[in-house]
């Protein structure tokens, strides 16, 4: 009985999730030109399917011992690799042919030869979504069905499916879409889309299988009667969980009433996304603007737009770093209900690794809504109960009305990571909204180029946000987008900055912007070429009162230069050093302190000598600026970053904003030690050396960062077409990296599922192995530090704060973990009572540096290591 009515739960909750009035069910049914309701009677009716593997003597035999029933066993045992949503499919091969003649599919009558051929072809993919609702697809392979579905005088399992199938279609008839059947064109369709269908019938087997909603019963009742009863459990269950109703959006009704301030006026960016016209069809925005232009509020403006006009039920908001992700979900937190009605109650979670160390996030999850009126002081309201369900694994992440998180979230819905079609169910019903697009290595680029061709051709809209965005990668995903629309792809026109594309059919629209005056930005350029004159700048400033960030591009070189400094500052409390190599508890003190002495309300009695001493966290993360920035040379975009952060808040009177720049002698004609000479860490870091003989190049040529008047000249000098200009000594690291960028996207192309071929099994496909959404030179170690207690207790760094666990952790190259000393013996038992006691200790290294010859840790210092080797 239990195996018919959790059928039946699945498919009451697929069917309320599948309402014809829904955006995401209409937009499914005219991808496959059927009506609303004949695409929710066709998928519904496969759904209830979705457990027909549950009619084996082997899965039976799980609950009940066969002996007791007078029944045989199967010949043979159900095992993990023989799950029954494989014997799903087993049952299927075998039988269909006999249940289209007896009558069982209530196949239409009157069709031949040419139909049933038609039907071999179709069927494995209108079939795969629901067979393979556990993970990943499945397929039968040479299993042979009476090996595990067996026939004796007391019970007949083919029997009982082939009945249980008939009742089933008589509830929910199949509703066949004959007239599409054999339309190529349609089963392209269908593939396309049959990863999306996947993900709601995951969605609906994980709604549906909660007993806490769907009780078992213990009398038995007709199909027809469970049906009623299981659609009312599935209308509470989806009340509970927050999937009853779709949040209505708002129109957008101008800056003023997002913001609740009249004096504000759109930038040139925002007031284009105000007024440009909103396609009917699937749309790809790429905005490019200088730092603090509006790019994010041009970005909500679009997203509110196109939510209003049908083009979603959401928003994933995709950043390069958890860091960012964390910023733009402090931003949001007070702004994600605007775009919907005030009787809307929209899901908001962050999806990220270490979302639980976010306090607003956690905050936010048990927070009651000002519509949740109906709710006592111990109930919790509809929304939070929402968030809980949604928040309970990263992989419903993505299924919140607003999403925050990091890119890598969304790429995993291309990769063969389990659950991978709930990921991609959804990205199908938002707005993906994904900020510093610059910022992606080349797996990264042609990972998100996938994503975006699929996101296209599922129907769902698009808006990329950049301020350094190279002329090659525009095109790049200009055409990722049209190749998802089945479209001639074409090149961008325009080299204009600031600059709004739009692209859906036919030529894109490039719109040159203007600028306003306050963010157009001239920052003169100076050069120093030994670490000692970089220390005497850093000390000049101080003396003269400014505040001042030094970013190295190595964690060694940083910890080097803060030495130096903090040895020789008047009063060293005003040196901070900032890198990831600290324990997480103490990287979140580091940062608040930055943000308190750099950030914007720090106030100039705070600011005045102030040094930070960084790698490339302090660019990615913090909204904090300084008078003088100095910099490790670095490729072209990292710089104009780094400029970004001078002077970015108003603060009256100061003195003109410098960046200096530590680079090596400029040499027209250098030799291939040319950079590792006075900086071999950065040419450990940033091996085609190239990158930053052209980025010194072109800023001793323009003498200043200009923006936005020379962005494209800065960015297309180093990015653009200047193989020629590239001195002979040179070129070998370059044709090396550029090896290396090929093999990336090459990898990439291979990693990525090919989703034109529809939800189906392939060698990808592996248990317990899940690829990497980056590709990286060397794998990380999760490292914990421990600490020993006054009476030789073994304890965590992060003492007994919440979450301990995960704020004791440091993350190291594999190489650089190795050199740690292993923890003693003596200790074992004390370890893995903590590994007891903390889930997130499971796959990590402890390390005792109390214990550790070859290295050690300090809170103001970080991890260091006995070794001279260069550290990102």
């Amino acid at each position: 009985m239990y195996c018919l009515t959790n059928s039946l739960d699945v498919a009451a909750v697929g069917w309320l999730l599948l309402s014809p009035d829904r955006p995401l069910t209409q937009r499914l049914a005219a991808q496959l030109s059927l009506e609303p309701k004949q695409l929710r009677n066709l998928l519904v009716f496969w759904l209830g399917l979705h457990d027909i593997g549950n009619f084996s003597r082997s899965f039976q035999g799980l609950f009940q011992p066969l002996s007791s029933l007078g029944l045989a066993p199967p010949v043979a045992q159900y095992t993990y690799t023989q799950r029954h949503d494989r014997l799903g499919a087993v049952i299927w091969d075998a039988k269909w042919p006999d249940w289209f003649e007896n009558g069982t599919l209530q196949w239409p009558a009157g069709w031949g030869r040419t139909e049933r051929k038609a039907l071999r072809i179709v069927l494995p993919v209108l079939t795969a979504p629901f067979f393979g609702h556990h993970c990943q697809p499945v397929n039968a392979g040479s299993i042979e069905v009476d090996t595990f579905f067996c026939s004796d005088e007391y019970s007949d399992d083919l029997e009982a499916s082939r009945q249980c199938i008939a009742d089933w279609a008589n509830i929910v008839p199949p509703d066949w879409p004959v007239e599409h059947l054999c339309s190529e064109e349609w089963v392209y369709a269908l593939q396309t889309l049959s990863w999306s269908i996947a993900g709601w019938a995951t969605l609906s087997d994980w709604l549906g299988s909660n007993k806490n909603h769907f009780p078992y019963l213990q009398e038995k009742l007709p199909l027809t009667d469970y049906w009623q009863i299981a659609l009312a459990n599935a209308e509470k269950a989806l009340q509970e969980t927050g999937f009853n109703s779709i949040s209505k959006p708002l129109p957008y009704a101008g800056m003023t009433d997002w913001f609740g301030k009249q004096s504000i006026k759109p930038t040139p960016l925002q007031q284009a996304a105000e007024t440009i016209e909103i396609a009917d069809m699937p749309q790809l925005f790429i905005l490019e603007d200088v730092t603090c232009a509006g790019k994010t509020e041009a970005a909500c403006i679009l997203t509110q737009r196109l939510l209003a006009a049908g083009h979603g039920d959401g928003l994933y908001f995709a950043l390069p770093t958890m860091a960012t992700s964390n910023a733009m979900y402090s931003r949001l937190g007070y702004l994600h209900r605007r775009f919907y009605t005030a009787e809307s109650s929209p899901s908001f979670v962050l999806a990220h690794g270490a979302r639980d160390l976010n306090d607003d996030f956690i905050a936010a999850v048990a927070t009651s809504q000002p519509t949740d009126l109906d709710y006592t002081a111990s109930e919790l309201s509809a929304t939070s109960r929402c968030n809980q369900w949604l928040v309970d694994s990263r992989k419903k992440a993505l299924l919140a009305e607003v999403g925050v998180g990091t890119i890598d979230q969304a790429l995993m819905a291309i990769l063969p990571f389990r659950h991978q079609s709930l990921r991609l169910y959804g990205l199908a019903r938002k707005v993906l909204v994904i900020d510093e697009v610059h910022a992606y290595d080349n797996y990264m680029q042609t990972l998100l180029s996938q994503l975006l061709a699929y996101h296209a051709r599922q129907g769902g809209s698009a808006i990329l946000l950049t301020a350094t965005l190279p002329h090659a990668m525009r095109s790049a995903l200009m055409a990722a987008w049209q190749t998802g629309l089945g479209q001639p792809t074409t090149q961008p026109q325009k080299d204009d900055f600031p600059l709004l594309t739009h692209v859906s059919v036919g030529q894109p629209l490039e719109l040159p912007l203007g600028s306003r005056t306050e963010v157009s930005r001239s920052v003169e350029v100076a050069w120093l070429n030994e670490e000692e004159q970089a220390i005497e700048a850093v000390l000049e400033a101080v003396e003269a009162g400014e505040c001042i960030a030094w970013g190295g591009n190595t964690v060694d070189d940083a910890i080097r230069a803060f030495e130096a400094i903090a040895a020789r500052h008047p009063d060293p409390e005003r040196c901070l050093l900032f890198h990831s190599r600290f324990a997480m508890v103490d990287r979140q003190r580091i940062e608040s302190q930055v943000i308190e002495r750099l950030g914007k309300d720090s106030t100039p009695d705070i600011r005045k000598g102030q040094v930070l001493i960084s790698t490339q966290v302090f660019q990615e993360s913090l909204d904090c600026d300084v008078d003088v920035m100095l910099r490790d040379i670095a490729p072209i975009d990292l710089l104009i970053q780094r400029a970004g952060r001078l002077q970015r808040h108003q603060r009256g009177e100061r003195c003109l904003p410098r960046l200096l720049v530590l680079a090596p002698p400029w040499a027209d004609d250098p030799d291939e030690h040319w950079l590792k000479r006075t900086l071999p860490g950065t040419q450990a870091v940033y091996r085609d050396t190239s990158l930053s003989w052209l980025t010194q190049r072109v800023l001793r040529r323009l003498e200043a960062i200009r923006m936005p008047e020379e962005a494209r000249d800065l960015i297309e000098s180093v990015y653009g077409a200047v193989s020629d200009d590239i001195p002979d000594a040179l070129q070998a690291a370059r044709y090396e990296q550029k090896g290396m960028q090929r093999t990336a996207g090459s990898m990439a192309n291979f990693n990525a599922l090919n989703l034109e071929a529809g939800y189906i099994k392939s060698d990808q496909w592996q248990e317990e192995q899940e690829i990497g959404t980056r590709l990286v030179d060397e794998p990380t170690v999760n490292v914990v530090l421990l600490s020993l207690t006054d009476d030789n207790e073994l304890a965590l760094w992060g003492g007994e704060s919440r979450h301990a666990d995960m704020l004791s952790q440091v993350k190291l190259r594999q190489s650089q973990a190795t050199k740690l000393t292993s923890l003693s013996g003596r200790y074992e038992s004390q370890w893995l009572t903590l590994q007891e006691r903390y889930k997130a200790l499971k796959y990590t290294q402890p390390w005792l540096p109390s214990d550790d010859p070859n290295g050690d840790y300090d809170t103001q210092w970080g991890v260091r290591l006995r070794s001279k080797e260069p550290a990102p």
